[in-house]
């Protein structure tokens, strides 16, 4: 029996009811959108999901051709090669926008490359207006009908992002709390719950996830561009969002315009009879060349994101501290070196964000402030595992004056803030009760720790994620061993790095039962801190990076890292051995190396990590080594692929 699109788990409860267990050995196949309805519909310990794959490039053509030829056999004309190419790529793999656009080219009489290629840039009225995409368009449609109400606004929402773009977790669902879109919940964040509503889109297969950590949670998602257009579509129909695109034009539906997204990558065009004194969110593509001669009349807005924008001067700057109803500001990634001395004015901000920048300092105003939650600045390494790259960023962060962060009592993120003598702002962080994000750097400098140490203690029931990273070369540096005299230690924490010297792990880090990520660079940790480590319940990722760990020898006893899925092994400088015992980290599934020269006595035991799917060379490549490997995993009954990535150029060894 087979039960096509079920959409609830009440419609599912309903038939299910229907079906008698008579252990008869029948067989009931069930295809949803929603994952929720697939879980729901496994009771029993022989009932599986699959989840449908989108089809391959090759498969696509195969499908879109035989729809518009009658025949897979039939290729187009090279004048078609080139617009089909893109059709394809806007259907993603999915077969019914391949069926539906095919057989709208097929009715055609004139097939030329200017038809084809005008129904490719004009999609989103095709959608609209011909009968023959009515029934994709009735099904997309669907997915936007069966939401409940407060997830509507949030859905239309995505269509201020261009087609193609990677719409990351974290600022979504800030902007999304920033709109007002997102309702409070007994014993639940905002951020939590707008956290839930992406988890839900995930779930109902209305985005398409990018970046999904080893946890399964996706940090990154991308809509199709079939539903993008339905989307877009819906937002303009319901006057809920305007656009400036590639080819100037304003997309508008009504006269007051309430979202403002411009994609253009030309000049903008300086008239518009639409009024934008309404405009509540604007959103700037990198790729727009100035600033909308507009752009003063924005008083307003509550969202502002100008990331990766070039041509921001002091001026426009100086506008913004003007829009005093804004929640959410994003300059990350611009060239922006400085903030206006009247960024306080912005008394309502809840989001600011600067990474990326070459911001060194707020201004003494930004005390005024007091409504901020993620105060986000600075930048991190790069994620290249490789010291030896040389356009490696070190870690940057801004400095705060004091009384900065003591006015901020609602902080909940506190990213990359630079200590670089007796701060008071070590004893203001411990002030901050709400505050579950905290990211500190270090540099030439005798740190007042026992300040840092007292803060780190109050902040034990809130603090999930903690980084503290000393940037001092010298010999005689500062060292991380302080923390072991933290009073009160933060256990709830789900993700720790460290940064700096250390003789030995805190005595509490063996307490932590909820850690899942933990990163250590430069700590020069010996054999009895992997033996810790090890006994980490939740821990998911391991990564070990140059210089933070010392010894000739790194084995992985049997019984350990029992929920490890993640390691990296990253330039240990005196690493001779790498050896993993039968029995040891049984769920490892990705291996990252990168050696400076090869170990002596290589890396044994591939063949006890049963679920191994991937081992990574990065940077420094070393064939022997890589040969070795590939070697091994050969007789692996996984059969993991070896692959090499240098230059973010990947070669596959296996």
């Amino acid at each position: 029996m087979i039960l096509d699109d079920i959409w609830t788990i009440s419609a599912w409860e309903s038939i299910r009811c229907a079906l008698p267990e008579n252990k008869k050995g029948s067989r009931v196949i069930i295809t949803t959108r929603n994952e929720d309805v697939a879980k729901t519909c496994c009771s029993h310990p022989q009932d599986w999901i699959y989840k449908i794959q989108r089809l391959s490039d090759a498969t696509s053509r195969e499908l879109f051709f035989k729809k518009i030829f009658g025949s897979a056999d039939k290729l187009p004309t090279d004048d078609l090669e080139e617009v089909s190419n893109s059709i394809l790529k806007k259907c993603g793999g999915l077969p019914l926008a391949i069926e539906s656009i095919g057989s709208l080219l097929a009715s055609k009489i004139n097939r030329s490359k200017q038809e084809w290629q005008k129904v490719c840039d004009n999609l989103g009225s095709e959608l609209e207006s011909n009968p023959t995409l009515e029934g994709a368009k009735q099904v997309l449609t669907l997915s936007y009908d069966d939401l409940p109400y407060h997830l509507k606004a949030c859905f239309l929402y995505l269509s201020i992002f261009p087609e193609n773009y990677v719409i990351k977790r974290g600022p979504l669902v800030r902007r999304w709390i920033a709109e007002g879109f997102v309702s409070q919940r007994h014993g639940l964040s905002m951020e939590q719950v707008a956290e839930s509503y992406f988890d839900e889109f995930v779930a109902r297969s209305i985005v398409q996830p990018v970046r999904i950590d080893w946890n399964g949670k996706v940090r990154s998602c991308r809509v199709h561009d079939i539903m993008l257009e339905v989307i877009v579509s819906k937002s303009l129909e319901e006057n809920f969002a305007s656009f400036l695109c590639d080819n100037t034009s304003l997309l508008v539906s009504h006269d007051k315009i309430r979202r403002l997204s411009i994609h253009s990558c030309h000049k903008l065009v300086q008239t518009t009879s639409a009024s934008v004194s309404h405009v509540r969110s604007f959103t700037m593509s990198a790729s727009v060349e100035e600033v909308p001669f507009f752009f003063p009349q924005l008083r307003l807005l509550r969202v502002l994101d100008m990331q990766g924008c070039s041509y921001l001067s002091m001026n426009t700057l100086e506008c913004i501290c003007k829009f005093f109803q804004l929640k959410y500001l994003s300059l990350r990634n611009t060239k922006v070196c400085k903030l206006p001395r009247l960024l306080g004015n912005l008394k309502l901000l809840e989001t600011l964000d600067i990474r990326a920048t070459l911001v060194k300092k707020l201004p003494a105003s930004a005390k005024n402030l007091s409504c901020m939650k993620h105060l986000l600045v600075g930048h991190k390494e790069q994620l290249t595992r490789t010291a030896s790259v040389k356009y490696l960023k070190p870690c940057s962060g801004v400095e705060m004056a004091p009384g900065v962060v003591k006015n901020m009592a609602a902080l909940q993120s506190l990213v990359h803030i630079m200590v670089k003598e007796q701060s008071l702002v070590l004893r203001e962080i411990g002030l901050l009760q709400k505050l579950r994000k905290l990211n500190v750097l270090f540099r030439n400098v005798e740190v007042n720790w026992k300040a840092f140490v007292e803060s780190l203690g109050k902040l034990a029931s809130s603090l999930s994620s903690l980084s503290i990273h000393i940037l001092d070369e010298k010999e005689h540096s500062s060292s991380l061993d302080i923390l072991a005299y933290v009073e009160s230690p933060p256990l709830l924490l789900t993700n720790f790095s460290l940064t700096g010297k250390l003789k030995s792990l805190p005595p509490w880090i063996s307490s932590l039962r909820n850690v899942s990520r933990f990163t250590v660079r430069k700590t020069q940790l010996h054999a009895e801190a992997i033996e810790v480590l090890g006994d980490l319940p939740n821990l998911l990722y391991l990564k070990l990076y140059h210089n933070s760990y010392v010894d000739d020898c790194i084995v992985f006893c049997s019984g350990k890292f029992t929920k490890l899925c993640m390691l990296v092994i990253d330039n240990l400088e005196n690493t001779e051995m790498v050896r993993f015992e039968e029995g040891s980290v049984p769920n490892l599934e990705r291996l990252t190396l990168s050696f400076l020269r090869e170990p002596k006595d290589g890396i044994s035991g591939l063949q006890n990590l049963q679920k191994l799917r991937e081992i990574e060379f990065f940077g420094n490549i070393i064939l022997s080594v890589v040969n070795k490997v590939v070697s091994c995993v050969k007789t692996h009954p996984n059969h993991p692929r070896v692959i090499g990535d240098k230059w973010n150029i990947v070669t596959e060894y296996a």
